[in-house]
């Protein structure tokens, strides 16, 4: 699967963006959850997507717009382990389908699943309807 960045944010790959030697130590495993999670959608036979990052989620869409997306994957804590957030954006009376993945492959299978379900053309509000 190609990922393609959007234009606002060609200046380095996803993979410099989440380069586990620039964030924190509080953020835990998850920028080398996600360089693993990249690594794996680059290997699989997909259409191109195009993608974008806001903070440290990772977001799919179908066309070169941040305003707008598919998939949204965060890497969360609970229970003192790191786990995959996947939410495809849907319409009401659901607004949005979540799944949850411990692994790279499964987050994977949960993103092209969410590719292939989700609704665009809402314009949703990356902050507020990502929780």
């Amino acid at each position: 699967m190609e990922l393609k960045r959007i234009s606002g944010q060609q200046k380095n790959t996803l993979l410099e963006f989440y380069n586990p030697k620039e964030w924190p130590a509080q953020w835990g495993e998850m920028p080398i959850m996600m360089c693993q999670l990249i690594e794996l959608l680059k290997s699989i036979d997909h259409e191109p997507v195009w993608v974008f990052t806001s903070h440290a989620e990772l977001l799919f869409t179908n066309k070169d717009d941040y305003q707008d997306w598919q998939v949204l994957v965060k890497v969360i804590e609970m229970d003192n382990k790191q786990y995959y957030k996947i939410i495809a954006a849907q319409e009401n009376p659901w607004h949005h389908l979540t799944g949850f993945a411990d692994k790279p492959n499964i987050a994977a299978d949960l993103i092209i699943s969410g590719l292939s379900v989700s609704n665009v053309g809402r314009n949703r509000d990356i902050f507020f309807d990502s929780n």
